[in-house]
């Protein structure tokens, strides 16, 4: 047998294969005769050694597969994807707007300083304004734009939830915000960026399902993409009523423009674009095409989750962001488990049990799998999903 990289990849030595050329090499250098049974100190260090040899087998099988984008993690998969030209997405930071008020008319100029923090309720995100603003003298009320102080989605946060002044203004008693905060995201997870590659890559060719694929999904804000074609000649009705010789793409995010580009940069000469949105792309002439493709109908999703802790304090904010997690991220026609809602809430630390409702009207009641169709998505949001900790 054959060990280390072979004509089918990288083979390691298992541990016993170890131990017997270990066994096999104490006999040639120190006679047959040599105490190598179950009990003996010798066979016990020949372990040691063995154990530590394996150690490095196995490190040296990481790094054989480093170098392969479909294993590499981390720096290594930074390392490759630098290689074809991609950087990983860093982290964002959610921006939004709070209005910072008083009870009655101020007298004078009140001024919040750029800088000026203010948090949620429970003070676990913290924003800071962007820019100086200045409540007017005979005025209640200002507003002013924010920006997390960390990067990622834990900064989205839902409306009237940022109540709380971290630094106190003279004059200002009171700070909320009427909207959502939002785009904050995290930074792009290995399986994101091994994702992005591959499909921008497959971009670069054309007139094919997946090359309008990847295309449309290069487009930046889109989330996900289906592509359905009706290839026959005449028949509408296996194709859910799709012209012949026609495609449709279903697209959840990206700006109508942006994806009509992109399809119309990718698509075959000849067949047509089917869909209810239109929008306006240009060729390299700068004449104008009208390109037509379709959104998924959004789903609600509602949650009602029941936890049980271990006496660990459980943000449930976390247990949000867990749920959005799975469900925001689902593809197009992609059923909601009910399985894996519920582990989305049992993994987070200090949860001992859970009871979790899901359905797409509320309350919440079913503990069923949720079925979605072809031309859907399933989202949720801070609003839809309650939790209660005991």
């Amino acid at each position: 047998m054959t060990y280390g990289v072979t004509a089918n990849g990288f083979v390691p030595k298992p541990f016993s294969v170890i131990m017997d050329e270990l066994k096999l090499l104490a006999k040639q250098e120190f006679g047959e005769d040599i105490d190598l049974s179950e009990n003996s100190r010798f066979l016990r260090f020949l372990r040691l050694v063995a154990k530590r040899e394996d150690a490095l087998w196995q490190l040296l099988e990481d790094v054989y597969y480093a170098g392969y984008i479909d294993f590499a993690t981390g720096q290594s998969l930074d390392n490759i994807a630098a290689l074809v030209g991609f950087v990983r997405t860093p982290a964002s930071k959610a921006t939004g707007t709070v209005t910072f008020s008083r009870s009655t008319p101020a007298t004078a100029d009140i001024t919040i300083p750029a800088g000026t923090r203010v948090a949620t309720s429970d003070g676990s995100v913290t924003f800071r304004t962007t820019q100086a603003v200045t409540l007017s003298a005979g005025s209640t009320s200002v507003d002013a734009p924010i920006e997390a102080e960390q990067a990622g989605s834990s900064g989205n946060v839902a409306a009237n939830t940022i109540t709380k002044i971290v630094d106190p203004v003279s004059g200002i008693e009171s700070v909320n915000n009427a909207n959502p905060t939002s785009g904050g995201r995290d930074a792009e997870t290995d399986e994101e960026l091994r994702y992005r590659i591959k499909n921008t890559l497959a971009s670069k060719g054309k007139a094919t399902v997946e090359a309008i694929k990847a295309s449309v999904l290069a487009v930046d804000g889109v989330k996900t993409v289906r592509v359905e074609e009706n290839d026959t000649i005449n028949d509408y009705t296996s194709t859910g009523g799709l012209p012949p010789k026609s495609f449709r793409v279903f697209v959840f995010g990206g700006a109508d423009s942006d994806i009509a580009q992109a399809i119309f940069d990718a698509k075959p000469a000849g067949i047509q674009p089917y869909g209810d949105v239109s929008a306006t792309a240009y060729d390299q002439d700068g004449n104008a095409y009208t390109i037509y493709f379709s959104r998924p109908k959004v789903v609600n999703i509602y949650v009602d989750v029941q936890i049980t802790s271990d006496g660990t304090s459980i943000d449930t904010q976390t247990v949000i962001d867990a749920v959005k997690d799975y469900i925001n991220n689902l593809d197009i026609g992609e059923d909601v488990i009910y399985a894996k809602v519920l582990a989305s809430v049992m993994n987070i630390q200090g949860v001992v049990d859970a009871t979790v409702k899901i359905d797409t009207t509320s309350p919440p009641a079913g503990t069923s799998n949720i079925a979605i169709a072809d031309t859907e998505i399933a989202q949720t949001d801070d609003t839809m999903i309650t939790v209660t900790v005991s």
